[in-house]
């Protein structure tokens, strides 16, 4: 009867550390043996010649690609692949000099080490894989990490660069100019709000509150007027980008046409206009059916503007408490004292 004995991790990794000295004197002893230093030449000739056709290809993109992301992302192919061919390379020339079953207990143990001390690093790879595989952040994208606000314009093996938008430094959803890095561990660990760079449109809302007194019908037509033409500039692309969203994700499109909801507030009756607008055009977007409302509504006479008001009667001048319906003041008896 056979009997199979069972390791644990910690007794598989006290064997392999105790290989580990033999390992290196074998490791050192091919390194240093005759030959490598033609070996060695190849290699750095290898990587000269690498480099220089990585600058070629990069100057090649800068003239040639006008679209900024696009050539934002060749330009990280190429420093990619530059240093995987290198690593093929050395593994290429050096192999044959290794034993192989030594560097693998010199890489485990060495990963072991590294996975334990640096996981950050290695959530942030993590994170970088995600997010290269996950089709809503890319280049271009406006997203909200941890409460940072920004447009995605680089995407690297650690971490996320953004173009900050937004408060602490403007109130509108407008560019800070300020550059923030966000680990890429965040985007597996944290809450992540973002537009897709493929159909980059939110929803947006204008409110506008009106008399009572007013023609607030009227007012709701000029509004919805307003909107429906602001509207169809952006229906071909609105179309084009709802479309996509819906080969990507499980989403459907519902109604996309600017639409007026009518409320009655305490100080007249408030009008909200509810429209899609592209994220970055969020604020441009209000000044400019604001402006254009402003300007309808002065050529409305029947239309105006309401906004919080106090009425106070004093009731010598304008006529006793009966007249103005209100309660007659509590008599007292003479030399009593009124009520505390």
């Amino acid at each position: 009867m056979s009997v199979f004995a069972i390791q644990t991790p910690i007794q598989r990794a006290q064997e392999q550390a105790s290989r580990l000295p033999q390992a290196l004197e074998r490791v050192w002893s091919a390194l240093t043996s005759g030959g490598i230093l033609e070996q060695t030449l190849i290699l750095l000739l290898i990587s000269v010649a690498l480099y220089a056709l990585s600058r070629l290809l990069r100057r090649g993109i800068d003239k040639h690609i006008e679209d900024v992301n696009r050539r934002h992302q060749l330009r990280k192919i190429v420093t990619y692949g530059f240093w995987t061919a290198l690593v093929i390379a050395a593994v290429t020339l050096f192999a044959e000099r290794l034993a192989l079953a030594d560097i693998g207990t010199v890489l485990g143990l060495i990963a072991a080490a590294v996975t334990i001390a640096l996981a950050d690093v290695v959530r942030s790879l993590a994170g970088w894989i995600y997010i290269s595989s996950r089709r809503g952040v890319e280049i271009g994208s406006r997203v909200e990490v941890e409460g940072v606000k920004g447009d995605v314009i680089d995407i690297g093996l650690l971490k996320t660069t953004l173009l900050e938008v937004g408060e602490p430094l403007v109130h509108g959803l407008q560019s800070t100019g300020r550059i923030v890095t966000v680990p890429n561990s965040l985007f597996l660990m944290g809450k992540v709000l973002a537009s897709a760079s493929v159909n980059p449109l939110v929803w947006q809302e204008v409110q506008v509150l009106v008399t009572f007194e007013s023609d607030w019908k009227r007012a709701r037509e000029i509004i919805q007027a307003i909107a429906d033409e602001d509207y169809q500039k952006i229906v071909p692309d609105l179309k084009a980008g709802f479309e996509k969203l819906e080969r990507r994700f499980a989403f459907r499109l519902g109604s996309t046409a600017p639409i007026v909801y009518t409320e009655i507030a305490d100080s007249g009756v408030l009008l909200t206009l509810r429209y899609l607008t592209p994220v970055r055009r969020r604020r441009s977007s209000v000044d400019q059916i604001s402006r254009q409302i402003l300007d309808s509504f002065a050529a409305e006479p029947k239309v105006e503007f309401a906004y919080p008001t106090y009425r106070v009667y004093r009731l010598r001048e304008e006529g006793s408490a009966a007249e103005l319906g209100l309660p007659a003041p509590a008599e007292h008896p003479r030399g009593g004292a009124g009520p505390k």
